[in-house]
């Protein structure tokens, strides 16, 4: 079997890990992977013995003006026509030909490399399995699909330009598509409006990586590792609240207690912004990204680790369940999500009883000194999760799956 894969670039902190599990995962059955992806830095994240192209969309790698002034222009012209698609299918053209392969399968967070894919596929006559892994509905929060911002002035009409053209292009693909994958339940009911032949595959967790372990701390530990674009996206003030009103009462000090940030620059900026209105900035320790042959380790070192949603009151968002999530029901530790927003996360969460989701400061506050109080006595805390159910939610698991499907359309 020989597949053809176009994606993104592998870009930090997690370099696309689906797309690499994906991707080893069929080498290890035998078969051959070739990937067309967008060239980053992280290039050495591309699994041995996959042959690949990379391709430079942008030429000014710096943040400074030109650099801009090269989105700006882009930008613009992908409103006109498919420019990036256009753009990556000449540059592959040359790298594809003569090469044979049984299925084209593309992995997007939104619209790119979906049309390059389809195109391909059409030309090829080749089955399309496209997997989308965020899409546009989800939010209104445009930081997770537009990398810069358009001029103020006439930036909202752009944006909203912008997502209605690609909403179509997304749409036409999905349409010819042979089978689809998405990431929540929400995500597939969403999608099957525009293919009935879409299937559920969770974000999961690598099982060779993400491995539980036994680790004793000086520090009761809440860790948060990943992205915090907004509060209205991802909101800790409830466990702030709680950690207050702990403090004040006495039950739980910097001296014993820590939460560990590690997050990139600008979630830096917005956490520190809304812990100066709880006055615990001494509990806060902030770190940058961890390596992906470290993250497990730290995980395992944690008391508890931190998954969070958006606004329970605010029904914009949906069906966002962040790879990190898995990650850590795959170091099976106890996992504290706020708040609660009766979406398909905290269905979850309840279902498996793998943490504890919740919207009350009192709640939370209890949940707190249990795992506390579990910590002053083992040193450490432990997960509930069976092997079963954890084993459940990992990559391979999702795999299977995606090699069921395939299987199933092109034997």
């Amino acid at each position: 079997m020989h597949i053809l894969i176009f994606a993104e670039a592998f870009l930090p902190p997690a370099h696309l890990p689906r797309v690499r599990y994906f991707c080893s995962y069929f080498i290890k059955k035998g078969w051959n992977v070739t990937l067309i992806c967008e060239s980053s830095e992280s290039e050495k994240y591309i699994p041995e013995n996959v042959s690949f192209l990379t391709i430079d969309y942008y030429k000014n790698k710096t943040n400074g003006i030109i650099a801009k002034i090269e989105w700006i222009e882009k930008f613009v012209f992908n409103l006109f026509y498919d420019y990036k698609g256009s753009f990556f299918y000449k540059k592959s053209k040359k790298f594809l030909h003569n090469k044979k392969f049984d299925l084209v399968f593309c992995s997007s967070s939104f619209t790119f490399p979906l049309t390059i894919a389809e195109k391909v596929a059409t030309e090829m006559n080749l089955p399309l399995f496209i997997d989308l892994r965020d899409i546009i509905e989800q939010s209104p929060d445009d930081n997770h699909y537009i990398s810069n911002k358009p001029p103020k002035l006439i930036g909202n009409i752009l944006i909203q330009l912008y997502k209605s053209i690609n909403l179509k292009r997304r749409n036409k693909a999905l349409e010819k598509a042979t089978g689809v994958t998405t990431v929540s339940p929400w995500h597939v009911q969403t999608l099957s409006k525009y293919n009935s032949a879409t299937h559920l595959i969770y974000n999961g967790f690598d099982e060779a990586q993400f491995i539980p372990e036994e680790k004793i701390t000086d520090h009761f530990t809440i860790s948060y590792f990943g992205r915090v674009y907004n509060e209205e996206i991802r909101n800790p003030r409830l466990l702030f609240k709680a950690l207050s009103e702990l403090k004040q009462k006495g039950e739980l000090s910097e001296r014993d207690t820590v939460i560990k940030w590690y997050i990139d620059e600008h979630s830096k900026i917005v956490i520190k912004k809304i812990v100066a209105e709880y006055s615990i900035q001494e509990f806060m320790e902030y770190h940058n990204f961890v390596p992906l042959d470290q993250l497990a380790s730290e995980m395992n070192k944690s008391s508890i680790l931190l998954t969070l949603s958006n606004v329970s009151s605010n029904k914009k968002y949906f069906g966002i369940m962040t790879t990190k999530f898995f990650e850590s029901i795959g170091t099976n530790r106890p996992i504290l999500c706020i708040p609660d927003n009766n979406d398909d996360l905290s269905k979850l969460i309840k279902e498996t009883n793998c943490g504890f989701i919740s919207s009350e400061v009192s709640e939370i506050e209890t949940f707190l000194l249990s795992k506390f109080s579990e910590w002053k006595k083992n040193g450490q805390t432990s997960g509930i999760l069976s092997e079963s159910v954890r084993l459940n939610f990992s990559r391979k698991k999702g795999a299977e799956i995606l090699e069921a499907i395939f299987k199933k359309n092109i034997d």
